[in-house]
């Protein structure tokens, strides 16, 4: 084989493998916008603001469209999502749908997602999950919070 066509190989190969890597880690570019706007709108930290909030992936498997869980669903299904969804890659979120996005975690807020007892804003001030049933507040700080909410 010539050296010049070893060099369009390896090119090929090269280019091959980048595609094949961004196709497997795209749905983590996707979304990362929605994931820090909605760290920033519940002041969440790196233990609950993290992908877990919509998805339930398996092992070795990257949080994508296709393992949302209930709470995930449950924005999915929002009407003021409408305008964001759909969108691939690393697409550039507008501040609309953005905005969107942001009404739509708004919207489910009093939402129990995952049938825990806990609505879904509670679950979030709270620092547990609202997708997942496992993931429930403690009973005692859940009902301190709903006094307090109460109060005001």
């Amino acid at each position: 084989m010539s050296l010049d066509r070893k060099k369009v190989l390896n090119t090929s190969l090269a280019a091959g493998l980048i595609l094949i890597l961004a196709g497997i880690t795209y749905p983590a570019f996707a979304q990362k916008k929605f994931l820090e706007r909605i760290r920033k709108h519940y002041l969440l930290g790196q233990e609950t603001g993290k992908c877990l909030l919509c998805h339930a992936p398996k092992e070795k498997e990257e949080p994508g469209k296709k393992n949302l869980n209930v709470y995930g669903k449950a924005l999915q299904a929002d009407p003021d999502m409408k305008i964001a969804l759909g969108k691939e890659g690393e697409y550039k979120f507008t501040e609309a749908e953005l905005a969107a996005f942001e009404k739509a975690v708004i919207n489910i807020e009093c939402l129990d997602s995952d049938g825990d007892g806990a609505t879904n804003r509670e679950e979030l001030d709270l620092g547990t999950f609202p997708g997942d049933p496992a993931s429930k507040p403690d009973p005692k700080k859940l009902e301190e919070y709903r006094k307090a909410k109460a109060k005001k």
